[in-house]
């Protein structure tokens, strides 16, 4: 596995949190209706300087539905293709104008830029669906390749980067964005939009900000390398209900879970490390949602690493991928969510907790060890895998994976003296029959 270190927190970073963050309204989902209606999102928690929670409620109606509307900019490409002088600046003030925009078949290619916008969103919800108020926006088959340079956006709604409807696409390498403003996302795309992100730095400074952002309509992001921060209150790392794979990437999150998946995303990691104030992975929403790690590490100090609310989740662990907490669950399914967790190969520690109707199954697979106590999941173990029970534990069904027999998988629960029940008409393999367990323990119908 490529080792990659963790960013330094900057020192300041928390002090500038101030109590006024708990009064900051939920951002319009990632997956905004496209009438400019707000889907109704669940609460997103955070953990302020002091290490209160953070919940946020939901935002105010919009009072602009256009969401689609012709945007506007300071410099606009369409129809042709541009390149700029090295170290070019553009500048945009005021409400809802970009700094730069490229549409239809227009191309723009820059190098050490410098992009600057000031100013609010008259429409959250514009701006989370097509990039209303962006520093920079690539529309409906514009292209931007962006190499080096600086880009500011500050402002509600002020993202630095978005690429928002079919063909529109931005190629950035080497930048540094930075935005300051409640709904300011590093980038996000959208209705089709691309984006390829290659060594970028990325800071946000607002609540429900995130470095990486998709909308709807279908969005594609692709990041290799770089280093991802922000400070404001429910601001993920990636906030997706698009198609989001991420390598050899740094996340430092202050005051958020460290990444959310939404109704209709997926998001890949690879060799990625992230450090969160307030929980790891968050699927959620009525819909399908999946989240694939592959080595690297999610550190939680606060929260559940993985939870889902709602949502029909598969998640999948592989490659010595690290998944941890210092308190909370490892895994918490409620409000009828459903989960399939796979883990290969894998050591994990913490709890698995499902309430509120939900269900999961946790499939162990080679040779994974997990040191947890499990309420109200399915299990299937392989022969190499192993579970360590923390404390009296209840299962749905317990069986075996394909070419482990049912000897094998009960000489793969080492019981610690712990009590492990299971449901016999889910487990028929078992034959309703009370087992010793390893560790002095048994196992036993419900």
């Amino acid at each position: 596995m490529k080792i990659v270190r963790h960013p330094r927190r900057p020192a300041v970073r928390r002090a500038v949190v101030t109590a006024s963050v708990l009064l900051m309204p939920l951002a319009l989902a990632a997956c905004t209706a496209d009438d400019g209606a707000t889907a109704p999102a669940p609460p997103s928690p955070a953990a302020t300087a002091s290490g209160a929670r953070c919940v946020t409620g939901l935002p105010a109606p919009d009072q602009s539905p256009q969401t689609g509307s012709a945007p506007e900019a300071a410099f606009v490409v369409d129809g042709s293709e541009v390149v700029t002088p090295r170290g070019k600046t553009y500048k945009a003030m005021g409400a809802d104008t970009s700094a730069v925009l490229v549409s239809g078949s227009g191309k723009l290619t820059t190098h050490d830029s410098a992009i600057y916008k000031y100013g609010d969103t008259t429409s959250v919800a514009a701006s989370a669906a097509w990039g209303r108020n962006a520093a920079v926006l690539a529309r409906d088959g514009g292209l931007l390749q962006l190499s080096g340079g600086q880009f500011e956006g500050q402002g509600r709604g002020a993202t630095g980067v978005v690429a928002a409807g079919r063909g529109a696409r931005a190629e950035l390498s080497g930048n540094g964005i930075k935005t300051k403003g409640a709904y300011a996302h590093g980038v996000m795309a959208s209705h089709g939009g691309t984006l390829d992100l290659r060594y970028v730095q990325i800071d946000t400074a607002g609540a429900q900000a995130a470095p990486i952002a998709t909308g709807p309509g279908g969005a594609k992001v692709t990041v290799s390398g770089g280093t991802m921060t922000s400070a404001g209150c429910g601001s993920p790392g990636v906030q997706t209900c698009g198609d989001v794979s991420v390598a050899n990437t740094l996340f430092d999150l202050a005051n958020s879970e460290a990444f959310t998946v939404e109704p209709g995303g997926a998001l890949s990691l690879k060799d990625v490390r992230a450090s969160a104030a307030a929980g790891g992975v968050v699927l959620r929403g009525d819909g399908k949602a999946s989240f694939a790690m592959s080595g690297g590490s999610v550190q939680a100090s606060d929260g559940d690493v993985f939870l889902v609310e709602r949502a029909t989740a598969d998640v999948r662990l592989s490659g010595g991928a690290e998944a941890t907490t210092k308190d909370g669950k490892l895994l918490r399914v409620r409000d009828g969510g459903t989960v399939t967790f796979t883990a290969d190969g894998e050591r994990l520690k913490g709890d698995t907790l499902v309430s509120g109707g939900g269900g999961a199954t946790l499939d162990l697979r080679g040779r994974t060890k997990l040191d947890g106590r499990i309420r109200g999941a399915s299990l299937t173990l392989a022969g190499g895998a192993r579970w360590s029970v923390a404390d009296d534990s209840s299962l749905k069904a317990l069986e075996a994976a394909p070419g482990t027999s049912v000897k094998e998988m009960i000489g793969g629960i080492e019981s610690n003296g712990h009590t492990v029940t299971y449901d016999k008409a889910l487990s028929p393999a078992l034959g309703g029959r009370t087992y010793r367990l390893d560790g002095g323990g048994t196992l036993k119908p419900a």
